[in-house]
């Protein structure tokens, strides 16, 4: 191998490169001295701003520890308020109980007075309204007898009814077959040779009344007394009362209707039929 000569040139050459490396160097060392600088300011910053921090977080600790206080003599004093509170409605309770069983006492013993009181009423009541009844019935009962006592009269001094002559009046006519089992009255009965009047009174005439007349009655009529069988038979109601259905009845069936007033009686016998 050859060796390598240096010559003035080359030496000067790498004194030059050397001395550039060297104000390079320098050049990257004051560089690095002046980001050191930097980073040694922002570190001084960075304490700065911990021991801001720091002081912040005491002061925080501090009213922190102060809010505990309080809450704790709050929840102290709200816990003394509540007892308190807790004691008061036991108290008001206790006398509010006492208060109702007093007055559930007072109020039994009313309701046992009131109900003596009514129970004492209520028979009296009772006894008025059966005395009552019993009078009223008598009137009505009486009354029905004086409108049967009016038509018959009527009828045995006209013997004529519904325009027809009879010769025959019989009141209260009265027949019991024991073998049919069957037992029938009628107020007033009128006969000829071919035709019969049946006539039912009463103080106040129902619908009832009418549809018992045409149905039950009739049938019944024809069952026990055979004897007529083969005569016409026309019907006629009478009372000093009538209900407006019962009247309306009546007309629609073909049935006289016999009014009793307190002068006379009054008979409304058009569109009359034979049963």
């Amino acid at each position: 191998m050859a060796e390598e000569k240096y010559t003035p040139e080359i030496i000067l050459q790498m004194f030059a490169e050397s001395k550039k490396e060297a104000n390079e160097l320098r050049e990257q060392m004051k560089e690095t001295d002046k980001k050191i600088k930097e980073v040694s300011e922002q570190m001084k910053e960075t304490d700065k701003q911990i021991k801001a921090v720091s002081e912040q977080m005491k002061e925080t600790d501090k009213k922190l520890a102060e809010t505990d206080r309080m809450i704790k003599e709050r929840a102290a004093e709200t816990d003394k308020q509540i007892k308190e509170m807790s004691a008061a409605a036991d108290r008001r309770a206790a006398e509010t109980d006492r208060m109702i069983k007093e007055r559930a006492a007072e109020t039994d013993k009313q309701i046992k007075e009131m109900s003596i009181a009514a129970d004492k009423r209520s028979a009296e009541t009772d006894k008025k309204i059966k005395e009552l009844t019993r009078n009223i019935g008598g009137i009505a009962e009486g009354n029905g007898k004086m409108a049967e006592q009016m038509i018959y009269n009527s009828l045995e001094r006209e013997m004529k009814f519904a325009g027809i002559e009879f010769y025959d009046i019989e009141r209260n006519k009265h027949k019991k077959i024991k073998s049919l089992n069957l037992e029938g009255e009628y107020d007033i009965v009128l006969t000829n040779g071919d035709t019969i009047g049946i006539i039912e009174t009463k103080y106040q005439v129902r619908k009832k009344d009418i549809l018992k007349l045409i149905t039950t009655q009739l049938e019944n009529f024809r069952k026990l007394f055979k004897e007529y069988e083969n005569y016409n038979i026309i019907l006629g109601v009478g009372g000093i009362f009538f209900d407006a259905d019962a009247e309306k009845e009546a007309k629609e069936k073909g049935i006289a209707v016999i009014k009793v007033t307190t002068e006379n009686v009054e008979y409304f016998t058009e569109g009359i039929r034979i049963y």
